[in-house]
């Protein structure tokens, strides 16, 4: 814990330790979730390589540098705008074979899912042979299947293969943020639902300090502020439509839920968490806060927000 009492989260504004502070991270975040989550082993032993295959990533992950214009920077988020859209992210095709290769070494050999996924999504980087960051970057789009035209999609799950490829080129996705974000200071006024850099909204919500509320980005891995009483799908700030479903085997971990929207988020309560909290492995270990909150009848939020992409086919709408 910092001096000034806020849990130290690792995302795209703590990857500057060293390699060897980013892989005892992982390792003691992953005994940690193994003692407290015993529900999720079957997780652990994957996840824990995925993300040490991907601090290794970083080391030299070197995508070409995204290059706004510095003085529209500033113009951008005082209107509302992310700095990219997804598909804007480029993508460093060495790193991202590198991760792939390393996650065909521990894909759980009782998933045939992720295993089939892994072999199509190999198969089509062999089919495509020259120019891999177009075969990379098909996988940032949405709308349609891009990356078809190499892949055969045939009995593939397209969840498992949008896993493996967005698991791969995340470090280009983390590094280009940081870049961004390292050369344009967030200035504390962005307080909006979405992401500043790619307008995704939060895969979790984060509790530190006297009570301040973070964001972390579902996509690059940002972190930023929000208001205390905020549904960041539809920016609700009405605290009588807005409420919480606790969780009662661990109080660290709640569920936001939003009467307007319909939809809900996942909260953690990290004033009280001991040691620092890897925000990629507890994206994994709540999704029994998942089950709880489609049990009570709230909807999945859409990752891209609506409110700067629109309508996307395929992307799960509010309540869905």
């Amino acid at each position: 814990m910092t001096q000034d009492g806020i849990v130290p989260c690792f995302s795209v504004e703590s990857s500057k330790g060293s390699l060897d502070d980013r892989s005892k991270a992982v390792g003691t975040a992953i005994l940690r979730a193994r003692d407290r989550k015993p529900a999720y082993e079957g997780f652990y032993p994957f996840l824990g390589n995925l993300f040490l295959a991907q601090e290794r990533a970083r080391e030299t992950v070197r995508p070409d540098p995204c290059k706004p214009v510095p003085s529209l920077v500033q113009t951008q988020w005082e209107e509302g705008f992310p700095l990219l859209k997804r598909w804007d992210f480029p993508v460093d095709g060495r790193s991202a074979d590198e991760v792939r290769r390393e996650l065909g070494k521990f894909i759980p050999q009782d998933n045939p899912n992720m295993r089939t996924a892994f072999e199509a999504l190999s198969a089509g980087l062999d089919k495509k042979k020259e120019g891999a960051e177009e075969f990379w970057r098909s996988f940032l789009l949405h709308e349609g299947e891009p990356w078809g035209k190499w892949v055969n999609m045939n009995g593939i799950d397209t969840a498992s293969l949008l896993f493996l490829a967005r698991s791969c080129i995340r470090p280009s996705i983390e590094w280009t943020a940081g870049d961004l974000l390292r050369r344009f200071p967030l200035p504390q006024t962005w307080l909006r639902g979405y992401c500043p850099v790619c307008g995704s909204l939060p895969a979790l919500l984060l509790l530190q300090g006297e009570g301040e509320r973070k964001g972390y980005c579902s996509w690059c891995g940002t972190t930023w502020g929000l208001n205390r009483m905020q549904c960041p799908c539809c920016d609700n700030r009405h605290h009588e439509s807005l409420g919480y479903i606790f969780a009662e085997e661990d109080p660290l971990y709640r569920i936001q839920y939003c009467r307007l929207c319909k939809c809900y988020f996942k909260m953690i309560d990290a004033r009280e968490s001991a040691g620092s909290t890897y925000l990629p492995l507890e994206e994994w270990t709540t999704l029994h806060l998942d089950l709880l909150a489609r049990k009570s009848g709230w909807g999945i939020p859409p990752s891209p927000s609506p409110t700067v992409y629109g309508p996307l086919d395929g992307v799960p709408c509010a309540g869905a």
